[in-house]
């Protein structure tokens, strides 16, 4: 237990030792890689961002504890409490020392008002004038390849058995009135999901039951479908409808993606013990940075190569938005890489034959210290000292008045 130990902060859990918890584990979020990320890392923004950005790349651990009707999620800068007996959901500030409590009741109220307000943004939506195609701006067509794969490959993951599945989303925008001479008229965005999952483990059923109990407590003399019939337009997409007016082909390839997403997910079961996120994209082959002069310490040819970048980047940012410049740079960031430390070349660069990809940001997220020890009281009681402000509902609901 001493990995679970010194995750509680000692003014969250105010206790020498962690007798037996009913469930708990931990989950870490890290971002753990990209081309993006290099370049962020090798830049001055680390050194002149402060304290803040000098822990933009460290782990974010949250450890979730579960006894009976009562939930504590402590993270080293918040912790949150629901306690289910006394229909209270706690926010604890670690660092200004606050907290302030929201009970059911308000967010009963919340609920049963969200049909009306959800309504009147929709009004308001409506009447907003629609977008009209403009003759200047590219008509892109977006078409989306989602997909699941199971790998077939197995491993042990913080103590627990976990096979591999691969989700992945691939965005091909086009646009269909470039001049192939100008730049590549499609852009590829991909984003990976790399999975390891296993059975539910016991502690994992126990946060899920508990999450259970919470709703149906929560949602006690809630009109359910009433506000399923008024978030509908919202999930099916025909109140954004007027968004997509000038580019009707968006908003109908998105609403596909969104229904292959819900399938491909579906067949991602049990807990994802580890989870690996790329963002990223492809740049077709032919094109400036692709083509790219490497990287040497020569000021004419590094001269060139920005130029090349830029140029590249810029087409990419006005045709695909910024993303596509994004990738781009990505890419040749990635290419400039492989070819920093290789000896200058008289010889041009062979023409690549093949997409040149690039991972511009990876996230990893895995659970562990999984434990069925039971949780200490103070694990759910607010650090002396702290001072109580109203909750962010309170504050909404004080400013409509």
């Amino acid at each position: 237990m001493k990995a679970v130990l010194s995750l509680a902060i000692s003014n969250t859990l105010l206790v020498s030792s962690l007798a037996v918890a009913d469930a708990s584990y931990q989950e870490t979020t890290q971002i753990t890689g990209g081309t993006l990320v290099d370049s962020l890392k090798s830049s001055p923004f680390l050194r002149l961002g402060g304290a803040s950005a000098k822990k933009l790349f460290d782990p974010i651990n949250k450890l979730v504890l579960v006894h009976g009707n009562q939930m504590a999620i402590v993270s080293a800068t918040w912790s949150e409490i629901i306690d289910i007996d006394q229909e209270t959901t706690t926010r604890i500030d670690n660092e200004k020392k606050t907290y302030s409590v929201t009970t059911f009741t308000e967010m009963r109220q919340a609920f049963k008002d969200a049909p009306k307000k959800l309504e009147q943004a929709q009004a308001q939506m409506q009447q907003q004038p629609a977008a009209t195609p403009n003759s200047q701006a590219p008509q892109l067509q977006i078409t989306f390849d989602v997909s699941t794969s199971d790998t077939g490959e197995t491993k042990l993951v913080n103590g627990q058995t976990c096979k591999e599945q691969i989700f992945t989303i691939k965005a091909h925008i086009t646009d269909p009135n470039a001049d192939p001479a100008q730049g590549p008229t499609t852009m590829t965005y991909n984003y990976a999901d790399e999975v390891w999952t296993t059975p539910d483990p016991p502690e994992v059923r126990a946060v899920q039951d508990f999450y259970q109990r919470y709703a149906k407590k929560l949602m006690e003399g809630i009109d359910v479908s009433a506000m399923m019939k008024a978030v509908k337009p919202m999930i099916s997409g025909s109140a954004l409808a007027p968004m997509f007016a000038g580019n009707p082909g968006l908003g109908s390839a998105m609403q596909e993606m969104a229904k292959k997403m819900e399938v491909e997910q579906a067949k991602i079961r049990g807990t994802r013990v580890l989870e690996i996120t790329r963002l990223g994209g492809d740049i077709p082959a032919g094109t400036a940075t692709a083509g790219a002069p490497p990287a040497t310490g020569d000021v004419a040819t590094q001269a060139a190569t920005q130029a090349a970048t830029d140029s590249a980047a810029s087409q990419a940012g006005s045709r695909f938005g910024g993303l596509g410049s994004l990738v781009t740079r990505g890419v040749a960031g990635a290419f400039a890489k492989r070819n920093a430390d290789k000896p200058a070349s008289s010889a041009p660069p062979a023409t690549p034959t093949a997409p040149t990809s690039a991972v511009l940001y990876e996230t990893t997220t895995q659970k562990s210290q999984f434990s069925e020890e039971t949780v200490p009281p103070d694990a759910f009681q607010v650090p002396s000292g702290y001072k109580k402000i109203a909750s962010p509902m309170q504050q909404m609901a004080a400013a409509a008045k």
